[in-house]
């Protein structure tokens, strides 16, 4: 196949896609951030309890 022909194919194979809407891309980000955002509170959450309990753990020489 010919860099020419190969060109060719791509632009009618990127002519067929159906792109997303500004809308849709727009709801896709904040979906991500928001979600993003979620895991990193838990994983915070998570983090400051288990260095609590291992100040406990440490405190009382166990």
């Amino acid at each position: 196949m010919s860099p020419i022909q190969f060109l060719s194919d791509v632009k009618s194979e990127l002519e067929k896609v159906t792109w997303p809407t500004k809308e849709d891309v727009i709801n896709s980000t904040v979906g991500v951030m928001l979600f993003t955002l979620a895991i990193a509170a838990y994983f915070w959450v998570l983090d400051m309890a288990f260095t609590k309990l291992l100040q406990f753990i440490i405190k009382q020489g166990v």
